[in-house]
């Protein structure tokens, strides 16, 4: 299906929608954490989601689901809209809420994102509220009548996702390939574990600080001291000292103090951040994922009271597997990271099958 082969006609949010209203939850200090229904809050990652909260507490907090969710101010998500099609909690103020008995889960995925365009209009100052809101014009396929094509969009989104799982299952499938057959070995609780000073394991590198103002946009991933995108802040033209690569990348401060994450990909690094080479070992992806949750460990003894600066690092002890001889097990170490990934991939590939079962079954019925 081809997107340039439809008609195509702007419809503001009011002729769109049957229904808007205000969503109910008062503030995020009375949420109480639960599996009853998603938190969706006025944010521009994970389609809203922040976390699975109670509705116990506050029934009365509870919106509709098959909705569109339309962000009206914070965290730079104004002007975005999240379908969710089950019931939630957003707060008021914050987020509205857009019912459409026409609309279904595929069809509200193609409106939200076509609504999304409008983002770059609104900010803190200039919220996605009131009139602003219902006189949002958005371009949709049309059918013969001039109406929005709901079918077609829902036919839209089916390929487009058929066509992502498929791209998903050549990746793990290749992956699997690639790490080869799982060689059983012990349990972690059968082997035996030793305490190491971190600067006994590893030769500690730093960054360098690049202020945002000087760098220029390129394809080169720049590591920030974040806890989330594998620590990739953004992206440079820019090169420095720190200019490294098959590294693990860990952050003494930030909100993401102690997080490492590994770094295959030629990158510069935050002087946030320190960079770390095995010393007494070829550095290796596996080995490297699994010293990443090795230092982890040790995350809830630092905060921005007490930081996780050079000495501190140097002189921090993690565990780590052992030989016989008593020194690091790194063959054990790449052959656990090995293994673990071994079964989440086929985890994605069993759960991309039985998609594929229920989307199957579902059109035949």
């Amino acid at each position: 299906m081809k997107i340039n082969k439809k008609n195509w006609a702007a419809f503001t949010v009011e002729e769109l929608f049957d229904e808007i209203k205000a969503t109910k939850g008062k503030t995020t200090g009375q949420l109480v954490k639960g599996d009853d229904v998603p938190y969706i809050a006025a944010a521009k990652t994970n389609n809203g989601f922040a976390g699975m909260c109670s509705a116990k507490e506050h029934p009365e907090w509870v919106s509709n689901g098959n909705a569109i969710v339309f962000v009206q101010l914070g965290d730079g998500a104004a002007g975005l809209a999240h379908y969710v099609p089950m019931s939630f909690i957003g707060m008021s103020g914050k987020t509205s809420s857009g019912y459409n008995s026409k609309i279904s889960k595929d069809s509200g995925i193609f409106i939200a994102r076509c609504l999304s365009s409008n983002k770059a209009i609104f900010s803190h100052g200039h919220s996605w509220t009131g009139r602003r809101l219902l006189s949002t014009k958005t371009m949709l396929p049309t059918n013969a009548d001039g109406q929005p094509d709901y079918d077609y969009m829902t036919e839209y989104i089916q390929q487009e996702r058929k066509a992502l799982q498929e791209k998903y299952r050549n990746i793990c499938q290749k992956r699997i390939a690639k790490l080869g057959k799982r060689i059983k070995i012990p349990s972690i609780s059968q082997k035996q574990w030793k305490a190491f000073l971190i600067s006994d394991i590893f030769d500690i590198m730093p960054g360098k600080r690049l202020v945002a103002a000087n760098s220029t946009p390129g394809n080169r991933p720049f590591i920030g001291a974040l806890d989330n995108n594998n620590g990739v802040a953004h992206f440079v033209n820019d090169t420095n000292a720190s200019l490294d690569k098959n590294v693990l990348g860990v952050n003494y401060n930030g909100n993401g103090m102690v997080i490492g994450f590994y770094h295959p990909y030629e990158c510069i690094f935050s002087d946030d951040v320190k960079r770390f080479h095995l010393k007494n070992h070829k550095d290796n992806k596996f080995v490297l994922l699994f010293m990443k949750v090795a230092i982890l460990q040790q995350k809830s003894k630092f905060g921005y009271l007490y930081k996780f600066n050079a000495e501190r690092m140097a002189n921090t002890r993690i565990m780590l597997p052992v030989t016989d001889e008593g020194i690091p097990d790194y063959q054990y170490m790449e052959q656990y990271a090995k293994n673990m990934m071994l079964r989440k991939y086929k985890q994605y590939l069993a759960y991309l099958d039985s998609k594929g079962k229920a989307e199957s079954d579902t059109t035949s019925v």
